[in-house]
């Protein structure tokens, strides 16, 4: 079994069994991977604190026979006042679920990764709502444009986008984005 270090961030996790969390994280050196931590759901783990959503990681994965295992977790820049703005979190769990459906796993991609951090920077460090939609339409079209999806847009308003940028999305991955209905109401 080999073992790497890389920086990620959180895009997705879910249940495992009865103590173990499942994580989606797009890492710098591999792109979208899929990982298991063992015992994270327990008070007592330590990778808890180190993989959070809104987050910048350094983790240490263990490749497996069957899955890829957290081994270690270290926290390296957290996105604070995404975590305390509702808008905020909506806006940027949306792009988080939209790069979780969008990319492949296994593919490293530093643009991606660059998106990414961008994007969570400048929502993190914006001071209003209009800005937050701002930066989430840019990054959806830098996203997508990167991917190959260049978006032929009719709106040139920022609330209109939005819907434009889903129905691309939705028809890229063949799955609705379950957040944009807390968008859509965010800025309704």
């Amino acid at each position: 079994m080999s073992t790497y270090i890389t920086q990620a961030v959180v895009l997705n996790k879910s249940n495992y069994k009865d103590y173990d969390l499942k994580f989606n994280l797009y890492t710098l050196e591999h792109g979208k991977i899929a990982a298991l931590a063992k015992g994270a759901k327990k008070i007592t783990s330590k990778l808890n604190a180190h993989l959070e959503f809104f987050s910048l990681s350094k983790i240490m994965i263990a490749k497996g026979a069957s899955f890829n295992r957290l081994a270690g977790a270290q926290l390296v820049k957290k996105y604070k006042n995404i975590n305390s703005d509702t808008a905020k979190t909506v806006i940027a769990l949306y792009f988080l679920e939209v790069i979780n459906l969008s990319v492949k796993y296994d593919f490293k991609d530093d643009v991606v990764f660059e998106i990414l951090i961008r994007f969570m920077a400048q929502v993190d460090q914006s001071q209003n709502r209009y800005d937050d939609l701002l930066y989430l339409n840019k990054s959806l079209f830098e996203l997508l444009d990167h991917l190959g999806y260049r978006p032929q847009l009719k709106s040139s308003k920022q609330k209109g986008l939005i819907t434009q940028f889903n129905k691309i999305i939705m028809e890229i991955s063949d799955q609705e984005v379950k957040s944009y209905g807390m968008l859509a109401r965010l800025f309704g």
